[in-house]
């Protein structure tokens, strides 16, 4: 394990950020490290003495997350990063591999992708379970998962795993469970969907695990061309399009606005319905029998989610992300964009545009632009580091607990 090695107790100025609320309710921890240290994330539990007192545990010391997976760091791991855009075939190679090993797990962002995957290995005949936050279904005989990134089991063994959306470990809230999964699973063959943003982070975490890592590129499979004008009236709306919007208010307005002209009837779909809903509004939309021609929906489309959509149009740029209003980023994006114009639809090409002309300047650039190079993930320490600290200081409620070890912890 190469290159420098940075320790410091002031952690903030490392990238690593937290929400503390004043009144004790909730705490989230997360540690995130620049790219340019990431180099030697390697890390043990270090022992440590002083003079002639007892040998003493450093459970603060999080330098090396790769040994926290002891039964990943026993399998010489074969990592296939497939990267491209959206609609470009990556997760489809990634699923025949999974569905022809005897045993595997796969890994979504969305409980829909779990439920939507379970149910294609099911179909094929692939005994599979389904684990989400929210639901458990197990199938007689299953020796495949598919679960929510969260859920993911870091204490078996699998012959093949798929960790589908692998850039989003550099997501702020979310981005250690993808990090957890990238160095915990214990799989024969680790593959990982997404942005080629993330493959020389990726690279760099696993230099350190010993694994073989290798590169699959791809290219869009359909062409998606971005219009020069906006949408204007509702009344250019048109059969196959997909209004996207980033409320679950501002969906059902839309909705009423479009069916309001009598002219279309129109499905929803958005991250708090229940799966089997999201279902029936995403198959109610792609049936070319069915009256429901029209889709409203929010960035949860942007994750993979089969629907035949020949047009896509933002209704903004602008989405509220649980602190502050800001705009859309170059990969949210390309990532709903590329939904329309699926690979095997009836539409052979994909439009993208806006409701309102003032978007389309940030739409084309976004387009032509390469998505940012992810420089840092997120890092979230186990539970077994909680727990042993948590044992060192008896008198102390869990909220304190957490706040000396947030005050205490070292990364690099």
């Amino acid at each position: 394990m190469a290159s420098l090695l940075l320790r410091q107790r002031r952690v903030s100025a490392l990238g690593v950020s937290r929400i503390l609320q004043d009144n004790g309710d909730s705490f989230r921890l997360r540690l995130e490290s620049k790219f340019e240290t990431f180099a030697s994330i390697g890390v043990m539990i270090r022992k440590y003495s002083s003079g002639k007192s007892a040998a003493k545990f450093d459970f603060t010391d999080l330098t090396c997350p790769h040994t926290w997976y002891p039964n990943a760091r026993k399998k010489n791991r074969k990592v296939f990063l497939h990267v491209g855009p959206t609609n470009s075939g990556k997760t489809y190679h990634a699923l025949k591999r999974l569905e022809s090993s005897p045993s595997g797990i796969y890994c979504g962002p969305l409980r829909l992708l779990a439920w939507e995957v379970s149910k294609r290995l099911n179909k094929a005949k692939v005994p599979c379970d389904l684990i989400t936050g929210q639901e458990k279904e197990e199938v007689d005989g299953a020796k495949h998962k598919a679960v929510t990134v969260e859920m993911a089991d870091v204490t078996a063994d699998y012959d093949c795993a798929i960790i589908d959306e692998i850039q989003m470990l550099g997501c702020k809230t979310r981005g250690f469970s993808f990090t957890r999964a990238l160095l915990g699973i214990a799989a024969d063959e680790l593959h990982l969907c997404g942005d080629a943003a993330a493959v020389a982070l990726i690279q760099e975490l696993l230099k350190v695990t010993g694994d073989d890592v290798q590169v699959e590129s791809y290219e869009r499979l359909s062409p998606l061309v971005p219009l020069e004008v906006p949408l204007g009236s509702f009344s250019n709306i048109r059969t196959g399009d997909c209004i996207v919007t980033f409320s679950r208010k501002e969906i059902y307005q839309l909705k009423k606005r479009i069916e309001s002209r009598g002219k279309h009837l129109c499905s929803v779909v958005y991250g708090s319905l229940p799966p089997e809903t999201r279902t029936r509004q995403a198959t109610m939309f792609n049936d070319t029998s069915s009256e429901f021609d029209v889709l409203v929906a929010s960035d949860a489309i942007g994750m993979g989610l089969n629907l035949n959509i020949s047009r896509v149009i933002f209704s903004t740029l602008k989405k509220f992300d649980g602190s502050e209003m800001r705009d859309l980023t170059v990969p949210e994006i390309k990532q709903i964009a590329g939904r329309a114009g699926r690979y095997g639809s009836k539409f052979p090409m994909g439009e993208v545009t806006c409701l309102d002309a003032d978007d389309l300047p940030l739409l084309h650039s976004s387009l032509k632009s390469p998505s940012p190079i992810l420089e840092q993930a997120g890092l979230f320490p186990s539970f077994d580091l909680i727990f042993m600290y948590s044992r060192l200081q008896p008198k102390r409620g869990l909220y304190q607990i957490l706040g000396a070890f947030y005050r205490e912890c070292e990364i690099i």
